[in-house]
């Protein structure tokens, strides 16, 4: 062991003084870099827009020349009794809207919108309904807490009718409660990522209530069912603490940023080591250098074992940095809050701090870089030839996303999640409910893909395994010098 720290210590020592180390560690620099100014020209656009979009403020005049238009088609004697009634009510929910000077066609999300929807539906179906008036009462007031209790009354009659189930009144009143007590959908203009939340909770409520996802269609297993009710809880969390989700976090290109600058610097990363792992042994092969340590007493498989070390050390290390580097970055060049994950133990949600989880962010990701890095050394013992070892290599990395999502979509076999190009994507694994922007080939929660975490690390070290047996016995058994 001595002997192999000796040559790990040497070897590191001669990469780290390499020029062409330093270029590489620029280059990914340059990587974090060019994510920043990405998201700061983002950032820039979106606000030039919204600066220059107004708000539309000639929505009375539109509302006006409807209340003509209807007013005259009334005035005709040629229509029929139910086209009368609907256009009459049509045209009392416009003066209404005038009155209480609300846009109709606003935001959907808008309490005061759904009030004049809802008032226009009960004239249509229970004209003389007794929360018509008490609605139009709410509205005229301004009292949305006095709405959200209309809704609560309309739910039980409903329940007390038989026209829902208890479950189902229940689960209407804890959505009643999280709009009350977080005031959502009070203003007008608010982010709506409050109201998403809140139609997913509702969705996933009614797939746990008639046990079918209604997203896939299919019925729910015992697993899915736990997942669903996760998810509900995560949901109501970030209600309560106001923790909006990255693609929802309307301005905060901090989370954008946090998203971005991993997949761009990982990805140069993976390069890097690539090219240096390609080189390890067929350069100096092609050099004579090798013979210098064979015919020192350390034995090859002790010089072959320093050189994968002082390439895992060298692709740990700089991991370690840029996680660091991104976090400082974050904090010095974005606002907001940061992005954080989110997951239930033991029926209790947890948070992974920012930090810690931008730190395991990188190295969850950085895992199939590991795995083409020993790519790239094998070839480099077995063909002799960089040039081979490291275009092979990165070709591979780079186009593995392209090949397998034509596979995939065309062989559905068990076999197919087998090949490890299919298990590569690790981080999805370790962090389900993490949002990935950057899978741009869709590889996630696909047959093939779809397997756990445990299957995953199975495969790729199956893979790891076949090739530090190749590499050790074609760089034991071949003449180097």
């Amino acid at each position: 062991m001595r002997k192999i720290m000796k040559l790990f210590i040497d070897e590191n020592i001669k990469t780290w003084k390499k020029l062409s180390t330093k270029i590489l560690i620029i280059v990914i620099l340059l990587a974090l870099v060019g994510t920043i100014c990405l998201v700061q020209f983002i950032k820039y656009m979106n606000e030039r827009n919204e600066t220059n979009t107004l708000p539309y403020e000639d929505w009375r005049d539109d509302i006006q020349s409807n209340i003509e238009g209807i007013e005259t088609t009334l005035a005709s004697e040629d229509i029929d009794e139910q086209t009368r009634t609907n256009l009459t009510n049509e045209l009392e929910r416009y003066q209404l809207a005038l009155e209480v000077d609300t846009n109709p066609y606003s935001s959907f999300f808008y309490w005061k919108v759904k009030v004049l929807n809802k008032i226009l539906e009960l004239r249509n179906g229970e004209p003389e309904s007794e929360f018509i008036s008490k609605l139009t009462q709410v509205l005229k007031e301004n009292d949305f807490s006095g709405y959200i209790q209309i809704e609560k009354e309309m739910a039980k009659k409903s329940l007390d009718n038989g026209e829902i189930t208890e479950n189902e009144y229940e689960d209407q009143i804890v959505i009643l409660d999280l709009r009350e007590e977080y005031r959502i959908g009070e203003i007008e203009d608010e982010d709506t990522w409050r109201e998403v939340l809140i139609l997913e909770i509702e969705e996933k409520q009614r797939s746990l209530r008639t046990g079918i996802d209604l997203t896939t269609g299919k019925i729910l297993t015992a697993e899915k069912k736990q997942e669903t009710e996760d998810d509900i809880k995560m949901s109501i969390y970030q209600i309560e603490n106001n923790k909006p989700n990255m693609n929802f976090a309307n301005n905060n290109y901090r989370m954008l940023f946090e998203a971005l600058a991993p997949g761009f610097v990982v990805v140069m990363i993976a390069i890097m080591a690539i090219v240096m792992a390609g080189g390890q042994i067929s350069t100096e092969i092609s050099s004579g250098s090798i013979k210098f340590w064979a015919l020192t007493p350390n034995k090859r498989w002790k010089i072959l074992t320093a050189k994968i070390l002082s390439v895992l050390f060298y692709i740990v290390v700089i991991t370690f940095i840029m996680a660091v580097l991104t976090i400082v970055s974050a904090n010095l060049f974005f606002e907001g809050n940061g992005t954080e994950y989110l997951y239930v133990e033991n029926g209790e949600v947890q948070v992974i701090g920012n930090a810690l989880y931008m730190i395991e962010t990188y190295f969850a990701k950085i895992i199939p870089v590991i795995l083409f890095a020993l790519l790239a050394i094998m070839l480099s013992v077995i063909t002799r030839n960089t040039a081979v070892a490291v275009s092979f290599s990165v070709a591979t990395y780079i186009g593995n996303g392209i090949l397998m999502a034509i596979l995939n979509s065309f062989i559905k076999k068990d076999w197919i999640r087998f090949i490890p190009f299919n298990n590569l994507n690790i981080y999805s694994k370790i962090f389900p409910n993490a949002e990935n922007i950057m899978d741009i080939f869709g590889t996630t929660g696909t047959f093939a893909t779809n397997t756990s975490l445990l299957f995953s690390l199975a495969v790729l070290g199956v893979c790891t395994i076949l090739m530090l047996v190749t590499m050790y016995d074609s760089f034991n058994h071949r003449d180097i010098i």
